[in-house]
């Protein structure tokens, strides 16, 4: 057996071998979604993998690509009349309803992901919302403070990490540092010093071709440059394959059959290019996840990294120290929405009611008229 997975392999393959070849391969991840979708034959263990939160967002981009693939395919099919259009239509219908049941699962993921993340863990615990609008009523003493503690925790001579305009911007500056492996080929440099035009058509033979792709184009340092081109291809094309946009195919207009058959063989190749362009943009949006994902990790690790989360939590309290009565005002207007004790709903978390409370107490500390008798906290 090759790298190269079919459908009917699938259900004899290993389930760390089929790991592995997921996790290398986009279109092996497509054949695994579409085995799970239209075979009774998938063990449950390969379809509780693709279930997992790690895989989630891979197996519904997985089977839209699958989608795309089988809707041109019925598409030509009732157009030829070809006699396998019933079996290829109970397919792409078993496709979707898959991934009707991944969206949801992708859903609860980033619902999940959102619930625990720093952001919401702050919003929803008052002490800590308290320090962080008391470092936006003082930021110029909370980064002194903050200076105090990084020189304390020898931190100073650590550059930050610059500010980026994109997660391309952010990969490139990974690569520089040597945190992303991502070794270069004369092949690369080429590419990589190439006009737009000539990546544009390295990306339009990589999308034609099926069996062989240009993995130039998914080096890190390339995602950038292949994802504008595909944009472009995609824009170029959605005229021509009369598509609803440049990122979903939507129905064959109701014209369709009443055109000159080289014009609708002309609509319908363009619907196929247009559908293999669009799963390789659902490819770039992985190559993108697996690497951010990994920077993520690294950075939550780093000794740098807990270090500074360690250094802003002190620099906090004692800004909350130096003001007392400030931090009281501020828990005091929080303490009536709070479900219990220092800890507020997770519905006022990202609220326009939060946003509101916040634009009032700031200003009452800015404009001085806080200084109403407020006992400060223990």
């Amino acid at each position: 057996m090759g790298d190269r997975l079919r459908v009917a392999e699938v259900e004899r393959i290993p389930e760390d071998r089929l790991i592995q070849l997921i996790t290398d391969s986009f279109d092996n991840l497509v054949t695994v979604a579409l085995a799970d979708a239209t075979s009774g034959f998938v063990p449950q263990r390969t379809r509780r993998l693709l279930r997992k939160a790690e895989w989630r967002l891979d197996w519904q981009d997985a089977l839209l690509c699958a989608g795309g693939e089988l809707q041109v395919a019925t598409e030509r099919m009732r157009y030829t009349g070809d006699p396998r259009l019933d079996a290829t239509e109970n397919r792409l219908r078993r496709v979707r309803h898959r991934g009707n049941e991944a969206s949801l699962l992708a859903k609860k993921l980033r619902r999940n992901d959102f619930n625990d993340s720093a952001e919401r863990k702050i919003g929803t615990n008052s002490h800590l919302t308290a320090q962080v609008w008391l470092r936006a009523a003082f930021p110029d003493e909370y980064a002194d403070l903050l200076r105090h503690e990084r020189a304390h925790l020898s931190l100073d001579g650590t550059p930050e990490e610059p500010s980026f305009r994109d997660v391309h911007e952010q990969i490139e500056y990974a690569c520089a540092l040597g945190l992303v492996a991502a070794p270069r080929t004369p092949e690369l440099e080429a590419l990589l010093t190439a006009g737009d035009a000539v990546v544009r058509l390295a990306t339009a033979d990589d999308a034609k071709n099926q069996d062989e792709r240009t993995m130039e184009l998914r080096h890190p340092l390339m995602l950038g440059r292949w994802e504008n081109a595909l944009r472009e291809l995609g824009t170029m094309t959605a005229g021509p394959a009369r598509a609803q946009t440049p990122h979903a195919l939507g129905t064959l207009p109701d014209d369709f059959y009443a055109l000159p058959q080289d014009e609708a063989i002309g609509v319908l190749n363009a619907r196929r290019f247009l559908a293999a362009v669009q799963q390789r943009r659902l490819e770039y949006k992985r190559c993108v996840r697996q690497i951010t994902q990994a920077l993520r990790e690294r950075e939550r690790e780093s000794p740098h990294a807990i270090a500074l989360a360690e250094a802003k939590a002190t620099a906090s309290r004692h800004l909350a120290e130096r003001h007392p009565a400030e931090y009281a005002l501020i828990r005091a207007e929080l303490r009536p929405h709070e479900e219990h004790n220092g800890f507020l709903p997770r519905s006022l978390a990202s609220s326009p009611q939060r946003a509101e409370i916040k634009r009032r107490v700031l200003a009452t500390l800015a404009d001085g008229t806080w200084t109403r008798s407020v006992a400060p906290e223990a």
